[in-house]
């Protein structure tokens, strides 16, 4: 994994146990949290543009076109200079779309490779593949979603810590797994229940697997709420890692999700709100679970696996014939090498300006 995916460790949490559950989870120490996995520059995007800024994102006019090629980005065109365009471009390299500059900090300049990293983004989420940014790609970015890439990073472990993926098991093959709930985040109990149901709910789905739990010392996964710094917490809700021990060489996976959100129950639905900071506990913790237990996103908006919270589908776990599809791959009878690719039955690679797109379609 790439290091500027990373950064250093900065708080932990400490939760009341008398908080209800769409209460704020508060805080009272401070110590270490989750790895920056993210470029602080990685922000909510829409708040970065003026609408005069958002005029000057459509295809160049000054130069004639075919029909068959307007709207699509040109070589030859000059770069277009858009105020805070480089949030985008951390934001892109980020999540896999676009490579890290060698030269420091990203500009403002719409280049080629922006634009191909722009069209790799819209296509992937079935959005108008212009290469350009319009409204539409903004409302997309502008939602909340996992601090897990989409495309192009590898399992591999910077300062100990890597994301998880597909057809990589980073746990001993068996058939138990632990997993087991930071003390210092004091958990209210009707929220482990609910995390525990998400477990359980996997481990079902998988046909083969045993999920318990344990102390958390002890556990395989550990789930834990953090502050996120550096802006992070305005992108993300969370995200999974697995943590390398150099000393003993054992491997476990950590889901951590950002205490200063409010976790709903199930039975809070009518609570929901993203824009808010009001989320469903349940669809966060299941959608973790899956990366830990070897699925990468989805692009399919019924899935679980999506990595944004849609407006229109702020609840979601249940598993889609596409989930069960790619679980029932990972855990089929060939062994989790069965996978065909990342949370996807069908995977290509196209190359862009020397970088690697993988795109799944199902």
């Amino acid at each position: 994994m790439k290091t500027y995916l990373y950064a250093i460790l900065l708080f932990l949490l400490i939760v009341d146990h008398s908080l209800s559950a769409t209460a704020r989870l508060p805080y009272s120490s401070v110590a270490r949290s989750f790895a920056k996995m993210l470029s602080k520059n990685t922000k909510r995007i829409k708040s970065k543009w003026r609408d005069d800024d958002l005029k000057d994102l459509s295809p160049p006019t000054n130069v004639p076109l075919p029909p068959s090629m307007q709207n699509t980005p040109q070589p030859y065109a000059p770069p277009m200079k858009i105020n805070n365009l480089s949030y985008l471009k951390d934001y892109f390299s980020d999540f896999g779309y676009l490579q890290p500059s060698e030269s420091g900090p990203f500009d403002d300049y719409l280049d080629q490779k922006t634009m191909s990293a722009l069209k790799t983004y819209q296509q992937y989420f079935n959005l108008p593949a212009t290469g350009y940014l319009n409204n539409e790609t903004i409302d997309q970015i502008s939602l909340l979603r996992c601090a897990v890439p989409d495309m192009n990073f590898n399992y591999e472990f910077t300062d100990n810590v890597s994301w998880p993926k597909a057809r990589n098991q980073w746990f001993p093959t068996g058939k138990n797994l632990t997993y087991g709930f930071l003390p210092d985040s004091q958990i209210p109990a009707n929220m482990t229940e609910v995390l525990t149901d998400a477990f359980t709910r996997w481990a079902e789905a998988t046909g083969v697997l045993n999920l318990t739990e344990t102390i958390y010392d002890d556990a395989d996964i550990k789930v834990g709420f953090y502050i996120f710094d550096d802006g992070v917490d305005d992108a993300v809700l969370g995200g999974s890692i697995i943590r390398l021990e150099p000393d003993s060489n054992m491997k476990t996976g950590e889901i951590r999700l950002d205490a200063t959100l409010y976790w709903a129950l199930p039975i809070e639905n009518d609570s929901l709100s993203w824009e808010d900071g009001v989320l469903d506990l349940e669809s966060a913790a299941m959608h973790q679970i899956g990366h830990l237990l070897g699925l990468d996103h989805s692009n399919h908006t019924d899935s679980v696996m999506y990595p944004y919270i849609l407006p229109s589908q702020q609840r979601k776990v249940q598993l889609s014939q596409s989930d069960m599809d790619n679980i029932h791959q990972v855990y089929s009878p060939n062994g989790y090498s069965a996978h065909t690719g990342p949370s996807g039955l069908i995977l290509f690679t196209t190359f862009s300006l020397g970088f690697a797109y993988s795109l799944l379609f199902y």
